[in-house]
């Protein structure tokens, strides 16, 4: 029995150009760091060095470390991407060089309302967010919020030494991830939470959903492996994040902004209420709006 399709000559020269096409796809953006003399784990075809997140990105990033040092190059699916540990070259491109050369950050697309956000956004529109949110980072207002992160840090000494007292099992990433999404709430919209004692508040069990992306889920995949796909699918409103927890923290959001224009915002210190203390001095219109949008969304990436 014949195994070899009958098929005519046109046919298999067509066969041919297809296949060498598809491995040239699968293969070709994986020549930048070997050109360059970077070091880097060994990407596959499609995928590039995607299935080393599968003990979790801390992890690839101290075994990449291990073994090759302070620089090395990995593919998210096909997109280079550059790991640098020296801190004078980190400081280099945060502080001297992020205005002209490192504008941009690492983005995997599909963002929805944290398309605008500060770690997202590029070129242009990144520079004007960060030139709205750079006077709420001063020195000075961001010691006015020492006391609160101060008050969850004892809030988290007594739980520990609560349950060290009874003996019980402490589970370190549980609560210090409470600790940190009640210094995030707090000092970000003035929410008042005690994650750790109340799991079940709407905050705390969207904030938990926010957190819980997994690169295995079929859509980052399927970007993963087709990228030219992404601006279709921004088109159809896809998006990795689920919207029901965006639309959560975005209404949230907007109904302590109008209490806030209300004037009920005594005595409060938080990131929101420097925003719209900066949007109140803003004698622009066009600015204010696009400040506020980016604001939104930095408040949204923050949660």
């Amino acid at each position: 029995m014949n195994i070899i399709p009958d098929f005519s000559k046109e046919s298999w020269i067509l066969l041919l150009v297809l296949l060498a096409l598809l491995t040239y796809y699968a293969i070709w953006p994986y020549r930048v760091f070997k050109k360059y003399g970077i070091p880097g784990p060994r990407p596959l075809p499609f995928i590039g060095t995607f299935l080393e997140n599968k003990d979790g990105i801390f992890e690839f990033d101290m075994k990449c470390f291990k073994k090759y040092g302070k620089i090395w190059g990995f593919y998210d699916g096909r997109q280079p991407v550059l790991a640098v540990m020296d801190p004078a070259i980190i400081k280099s491109i945060l502080v001297k060089e992020c205005y002209t050369i490192f504008t941009n950050r690492r983005d995997f697309g599909l963002s929805g309302p944290l398309k605008s956000a500060v770690s997202i956004a590029a070129d242009d529109q990144w520079k004007r967010i960060r030139t709205v949110l750079s006077p709420t980072f001063t020195s000075g207002k961001l010691k006015q919020m020492f006391p609160i992160i101060k008050q969850y840090g004892d809030l988290l000494v007594k739980n520990i030494q609560k349950r060290v007292d009874n003996k019980e099992f402490i589970d370190m990433k549980n609560i210090f991830g409470s600790y940190s999404m009640d210094i995030v709430l707090s000092t970000s919209f003035s929410v008042n939470v005690d994650s750790l004692n109340n799991p079940n508040d709407p905050f705390v069990t969207n904030g938990r959903k926010l957190l819980n992306f997994s690169f295995f889920n079929p859509l980052f995949l399927i970007t993963l492996l087709c990228p030219f796909l992404i601006p279709l699918l921004e088109k159809m409103n896809f998006c990795f994040l689920p919207m029901s927890v965006l639309n959560f923290f975005q209404d949230a959001i907007t109904t302590i902004k109008k209490n806030r224009q209300k004037g009920d915002h005594t005595n409060r210190v938080d990131f929101l209420q420097l925003m719209v203390d900066a949007q109140s001095n803003d004698n622009s219109g066009g600015e204010v709006a696009h400040g506020y949008k980016g604001k939104m969304a930095y408040l949204l990436d923050l949660s």
